[in-house]
């Protein structure tokens, strides 16, 4: 893992969530999973995952080239999606200037998060991923200091994410303040933490948070009709799928296809 010399604190929430809710994610992810084999063999693809970002990340920006920023872009889905041509436009030299920054620059932790973003130029749809890039180098360079803080696990501007389907009764609340600061992702990993230890499981922790999270968001993807969330999917309704690429494991596209989407795409 990178050291950065950092932690969160946990901040308070401000809305309760249900720890029963998220006991019932757990059983239904274990059994969906074919038992703890299957959920085993997702950790270790984020392990995987987590290994490439920490050995890409440990010689950035003195040996990132196209060729590392591609492979940290190809595990990032919103990333792909939306900002290659950014980031390809701007060039690997500078986008390491900005991902050393991000780690190890001056400033807390949201300083630098805010500065990352406003750092690449980019607009529409392609900003927003820009905190979702963020999110997963953070995360993946560090998982123990850092909890992942995605936009699908919550974004306060659309007031959607995994967050609110831990929420009892939460589709008749209209008011839901989380907020978007670190300390209030990592209060709600302490919560699931300490529910999932009530039911004797301590081992790999980050990481199965990342896919009870992922579990919760995708059950939010099943329950919509139509929109354009599903669009982002393919309408896949395999929620297995939708989990494997919203952590960025799923396998590459047959014949080697890179799976980034290319300006020309």
């Amino acid at each position: 893992m990178i050291s950065t010399g950092e932690s969160i604190s946990p901040g308070k929430l401000p809305i309760e969530l249900d720890t029963g809710l998220l006991k019932k994610s757990f059983y239904e992810l274990e059994e969906a999973l074919e038992g703890q084999q299957g959920l085993s063999d997702l950790i270790a693809m984020l392990d995987e995952k987590g290994r490439v970002f920490q050995e890409i990340l440990s010689q950035c920006p003195e040996h990132f080239r196209e060729e590392e920023m591609r492979s940290l872009v190809e595990r990032m889905f919103t990333v792909r999606r939306k900002l290659w041509p950014n980031l390809q436009e701007l060039g690997a030299d500078k986008v390491g200037e900005r991902i050393k920054d991000l780690l190890h620059g001056h400033g807390d932790l949201t300083q630098r998060l805010q500065r990352f973003q406003e750092s690449i130029p980019a607009t529409g749809k392609a900003a927003r991923a820009l905190r979702d890039m963020a999110a997963e180098l953070l995360h993946f360079a560090n998982p123990e200091n850092y909890p992942l803080m995605t936009r699908w696990i919550w974004d306060q501007g659309t007031t959607s994410g995994a967050i609110r389907e831990y929420v009892r009764g939460g589709d008749y609340l209209t008011d839901f303040p989380f907020g978007e600061s670190p300390e209030m992702f990592e209060g709600v990993r302490e919560w699931m933490r300490t529910g999932l230890s009530e039911l004797g499981v301590y081992r790999d922790i980050p990481y199965l948070i990342d896919v009870l999270l992922a579990y919760q968001y995708s059950q939010y993807l099943r329950a919509m009709a139509e929109g354009f969330l599903r669009s982002d999917f393919g309408g896949q309704s395999d929620f297995i799928e939708q989990i494997h690429k919203l952590l960025g494991v799923e396998s590459q596209r047959r014949l080697g296809g890179s799976r980034v989407k290319r300006l020309d795409a």
